[in-house]
């Protein structure tokens, strides 16, 4: 019998239930994000601000790896506040395109309680 947690779906409803549930269950941190900084072979570098005070979260960076290779999962380091998303190169032109949006773009990234599972969200928003 295995003693592991299981997550039950978030409750049907608004975005702040959603996120009310998230945070009962990990951690989730939410970036505003800024200005591209950095574009170089190894991805995108972009400032940003915490949607919220008290967040940690403050730059994204996007890399894209090779057709074919294992896609890591996205991660944060809590000491530079930086969200690390990865994606395959045939992505690279839709995220690129989503990144270079005047509209507001938010990045969501969440890790489980026990560290074991993280995910992360792009969104436009407006």
């Amino acid at each position: 019998m295995s003693s592991a947690t299981t997550l039950r779906p978030p409750p049907v409803g608004t975005l702040r239930s959603t996120i009310e549930h998230l945070d009962r269950t990990g951690r989730l941190h939410v970036l505003r994000v800024g200005r591209k900084q950095v574009e170089s072979t190894s991805g995108l570098l972009f400032t940003g601000s915490p949607f919220s005070r008290g967040e940690m979260a403050r730059s994204l960076q996007v890399s894209f790896v090779p057709g074919g290779a294992v896609v890591p999962p996205a991660t944060f380091d809590e000491a530079t506040g930086r969200i690390h998303l990865h994606y395959t190169d045939r992505d690279h032109p839709e995220v690129q395109a989503l990144l270079q949006s005047r509209r507001s773009r938010l990045c969501y990234f969440w890790r489980s309680a026990d560290g074991l599972r993280s995910r992360a969200w792009l969104v436009i928003s407006g």
